[in-house]
């Protein structure tokens, strides 16, 4: 069984803000897609915590000092701070969302859920907490609700191009296939720097049975980040199944190598049994 690498947006578990300090944190979840039965480790991008202060106020200081201490990767301080801005200001939608993404960030999927829907009720027209919501909702494998949640987030803003990625990953576990390219389609016309977007795209046409199109989809994602595991892993599986088994075991060894340097020991493993079926 060959595991293909998904980077969705929705970071995860205890990998907070791992790519800049503004950049999203990261949870990985498994599910199946393909007639093959072939896995997809999947990583589903959030919203990082929104920094706009709207009023100088005690809350405001308090929803700052959250944010700083998210950025940190100290979740549990993040919450308590986001708590007290609650507290001093309970129609404070942007700290709730934020609260939201730090329970997520522990694990505490029912708290960042109760969070995502108070931020909504506040404030109907905030594009972040459908998202954030769908994520959630995704990760508890609920990919029904998630896809309603990001095409709301995308009705709010055509241009979330991060919304666009989610449900086209919704839409992949859901084995809808073609709805998950066109997802993908857009939210790289939207950015056409969106490294994961490329890479869950060609995951999306390797699991139609197009891999010369999805190695196009791997190489522009490496291209962007050549330290990019994910996709050298899925560019391997991708040659593999074309028969290109010298470029496969490349491919499979520099996604190794770059797990390895991260001390991603799960993924490094994932990788190396990906090579001893490749030698089988």
């Amino acid at each position: 069984m060959r595991v293909w690498l998904f980077e969705q947006k929705w970071t995860g578990v205890g990998k907070a803000f791992a790519i800049t300090m503004l950049s999203a944190f990261i949870v990985t979840a498994i599910i199946s897609c393909g007639n093959n039965k072939s896995v997809l480790v999947t990583e589903i991008k959030v919203s990082p915590p929104n920094r706009r202060i709207g009023t100088a106020s005690k809350a405001g200081d308090f929803y700052i000092q959250g944010q700083s201490q998210h950025v940190k990767g100290d979740s549990q301080a993040a919450i308590a701070a986001y708590t007290q801005a609650i507290n001093l200001n309970p129609n404070y939608a942007e700290a709730y969302n934020s609260r939201g993404l730090a329970y997520l960030d522990v694990g505490n999927k029912q708290g960042a859920i109760a969070d995502y829907n108070e931020a909504i009720r506040i404030n109907p027209n905030f594009a972040e907490p459908y998202n954030n919501r769908g994520n959630a909702r995704a990760s508890n494998g609920d990919s029904n609700n998630a896809i309603a949640d990001y095409t709301e987030a995308i009705r709010i803003n055509p241009n979330y191009a991060e919304a666009y990625n989610n449900r086209g990953n919704a839409r992949s576990a859901m084995k809808d296939i073609n709805g998950a390219i066109d997802d993908f389609d857009q939210a790289i016309l939207l950015d056409s720097k969106y490294t994961i977007a490329y890479n869950n795209r060609g995951n999306a046409r390797a699991a139609n049975g197009d891999p010369q199109a999805a190695i196009a989809d791997y190489n522009e994602a490496i291209r962007l980040n050549p330290n990019f595991a994910p996709a050298y892993n899925n560019r391997g599986n991708a040659r593999a199944a074309n028969n290109d088994k010298q470029g496969a075991k490349a491919d499979l060894q520099r996604a190794a190598t770059i797990f390895e340097r991260e001390n991603n020991k799960e993924l490094y493993q994932e990788v190396m049994n990906n090579l001893k079926e490749l030698g089988q």
